[in-house]
């Protein structure tokens, strides 16, 4: 099973202008998730490789390409639908151990928290009384969307990111690609979350691919020919004519925030390596083809 890819629908802000719209997704990238306190990525050697979140979402601009997690053969990502609030979605989904729901319930529990910065944005913005009144009213719009959303966050109680991994670790088990990895990128680090981020990316998830191939081997217990392969996968698929363009930023990011961080050195890649990277490198063509048909 996997999760489809989404790309961010609108939470966005125009700060001293328009605001954009704004609502869930799952899968954005964030080279600052990514990097952590981990053994094998220096914090010190951060480069820009993409958009603050919440400087993302006032700006309007749109984050890097986020993962590919869904094949033909695997059912959609049900739609969500605000009927009920948060916290009654979040208890239906763990009653009934949907594992699909449960990841996307999880991405909206981390968007609950990009919406409150927003608000915090917009609130020190003031009235702006030389604005237009179109441009007022617009404001006041989507600051009173933005005001349901956190109300409908406000009803899960207890601590929103325990709720949240919860919910990924229920994903993780019903075999939704693309869980593991926002499990890691939550703080996770128990041997269930790793080897579900390993297997992941062996399966072509890309987002997983890039993390296994920046990060220590330790980490991960990964051999130095899986992380070779890895890489190498990368490389391929980031020189693909079809699915190249949503590659390349997720080999850019690996390069920058390894260790050492410079291009990989696949020189003395072993031939056993080189054959899993081909073969990773056409699942990562497969999953991307079929999200874009």
């Amino acid at each position: 099973m996997a999760l489809k890819n989404r790309h961010l629908i609108p939470i966005v802000v125009a700060v001293g202008g328009l605001i954009g719209t704004g609502a869930w997704t799952l899968g954005k990238i964030s080279p600052p998730d990514w990097v952590s306190n981990s053994p094998g990525i220096d914090p010190m050697r951060k480069k820009s490789a993409g958009p603050d979140d919440v400087k993302a979402a006032a700006s309007g601009l749109e984050p890097p390409p986020a993962s590919a997690n869904t094949s033909a053969s695997q059912p959609a990502l049900p739609q969500i639908t605000h009927a009920e609030n948060l916290n009654d979605r979040v208890a239906r989904a763990l009653a009934m151990k949907d594992g699909l729901t449960a990841a996307s319930l999880a991405e909206e529990l981390k968007e609950c928290e990009l919406n409150l910065k927003i608000m915090e944005v917009e609130g020190s913005q003031g009235a702006q009384a030389n604005a237009e009144p179109a441009i007022l009213a617009v404001r006041m719009e989507r600051l009173h969307a933005y005001q349901r959303i956190n109300a409908s966050c406000q009803t899960v109680p207890g601590d929103p990111k325990q709720t949240r991994l919860h919910l990924l670790q229920l994903a993780v088990q019903q075999g939704v690609v693309g869980a593991a990895i926002e499990r890691f990128e939550a703080g996770a680090r128990e041997p269930f979350t790793l080897a579900h981020v390993v297997s992941d990316a062996s399966s072509g998830d890309v987002r997983a691919l890039a993390t296994i191939a920046m990060y220590d081997m330790k980490v991960f217990s990964i051999s130095r020919d899986e992380q070779d392969a890895a890489r190498y996968a990368l490389k391929l698929a980031s020189t693909d004519p079809a699915v190249g363009v949503k590659v390349v930023n997720y080999l850019k990011i690996a390069e920058s925030y390894a260790v050492p961080n410079s291009e990989f050195d696949l020189s003395k890649i072993s031939s056993a390596a080189r054959m899993d990277g081909v073969q990773i490198a056409g699942k990562i063509r497969d999953r991307l083809g079929k999200e874009a048909s």
